[in-house]
């Protein structure tokens, strides 16, 4: 999840209000923020392809009052820019919008005449509270394990994992959901795109479908596409495999001690799983692989399940029990196994996609996504 787009590193461009005057939707926003101190009072556009442009500037009063009026050719997301760097977050089209804050707390600001704003403003609000919900966990964790409470810690870790997954999709269904473009984009915008890259590719395509011919839709797809190429073309990192990277090799023992390799399966769709016999999650997200592998095994899948337990057979007994018949292999060294530090797997459970090539062109897929790749790359 990308927190970091809350504050953009962007290109600003310069344009005064009068360059705005075409063809559109007059806005105005009406301003109060309690005890700010006298300043100019900057509204800036946040555009899908990090360039903001400034629209216009207003002096505010010694009370906190500020009035700016601007022309839209269609909805977009802007922001109030006021000193300290502090901001306030808008999705606009047209109508008389008013603000109101304390300068103390600016964040918990109030809009009315804009649905939009106060549809983007309660999206805000579950980040923010999903990031007070990671920094508690992060604190409880490191706790723990300075007190070298191992087995609580992982329990805390699976916990963080669950939050973020959850999280995540919650985004994402908001991004699908919205009926409001610039809303849709600003949470398509959090997600990281190597992460993320099967719901985004999915979301780019169909953006044009549910709003057509806007200049914010081309903007993001010129963006997304960028994006998308340099993940293709992007060369491995040490202890991190991402889409477009070639597979690395993988040779550990089944079961039974036979040795299987990750190459053998070349020339196939390989669904690389990481997973253990421990982990609740692994084993919830076990009949939906099941479900994908018997809909997809005659028609060029493979799944080569990595475990990361400690233990034979808690491992063997997983296997049987949940039906797993697939290839399943393990070193039995846990999180320290060889193949998931070669593959920067810290967290379980966690996949990758292998195309027939070798190259990897999706991970970290969960519940549908996976049935939802392979209808779309198998024919």
């Amino acid at each position: 999840m990308n927190y970091k787009h809350l504050l953009l590193p962007v290109i600003i461009t310069l344009t005064t209000f009068a360059a705005c005057k075409r063809a559109g939707n007059s806005f105005t926003i009406n301003g109060k923020i309690s005890d700010m101190p006298e300043q100019n009072v900057i509204l800036e556009q946040v555009n899908a392809n990090d360039i903001i442009t400034i629209v216009d500037s207003q002096r505010s009063d010694k009370k906190g009052n500020f009035e700016i009026t601007a022309v839209s050719t269609e909805p977009g997301l802007y922001r109030l820019h006021f000193n300290s760097n502090k901001y306030i977050l808008l999705s606009l089209d047209k109508g008389p919008v008013t603000v109101k804050a304390d300068w103390g707390n600016i964040e918990d600001y109030i809009v009315n005449g804009s649905p939009a704003s106060e549809n983007l403003k309660g999206f805000i609000i579950s980040i923010r509270e999903h990031m007070r919900d990671v920094n508690t966990m992060s604190v409880v964790m490191d706790t723990l394990q300075a007190r070298g409470k191992d087995s609580i810690l992982n329990v805390a870790k699976k916990d963080l994992e669950d939050i973020q997954t959850k999280y995540t999709a919650f985004v994402e269904r908001y991004a699908d959901t919205t009926r409001y473009e610039p809303n849709a984009i600003f949470a398509a915008r959090m997600l990281y795109a190597t992460a993320e890259y099967n719901f985004l590719d999915v979301f780019s395509q169909t953006l044009s479908k549910r709003f057509s011919g806007t200049r914010m839709t081309k903007d993001y797809n010129e963006y997304y596409n960028k994006v998308s190429a340099k993940m293709h073309t992007a060369k491995p990192t040490e202890g991190r495999i991402d889409v477009g990277s070639v597979a690395p090799e993988i040779e550990l023992p089944s079961p039974d001690g036979t040795a299987m390799t990750l190459s053998s399966l070349k020339g196939r769709y390989v669904l690389i799983e990481f997973w253990a016999s421990w982990s609740k999650q692994s084993l919830d997200e076990t009949p939906r692989i099941a479900t994908a592998f018997t809909k997809y095994k005659t028609k060029n899948l493979s799944i080569f399940g990595v475990s990361v337990d400690n233990k034979k057979e808690e491992w063997v007994k997983a296997i049987k029990d949940h039906k797993m018949e697939w290839i399943n292999c393990s070193d039995l060294k846990g999180l320290s196994s060889e193949a998931a530090r070669l593959y920067g797997v810290k967290t379980i459970p966690f996949n990758f996609l292998v195309d027939p090539a070798g190259k990897v062109i999706a991970r970290d897929l969960h519940g549908d996504q996976i049935e939802d790749i392979l209808m779309r790359v198998i024919k």
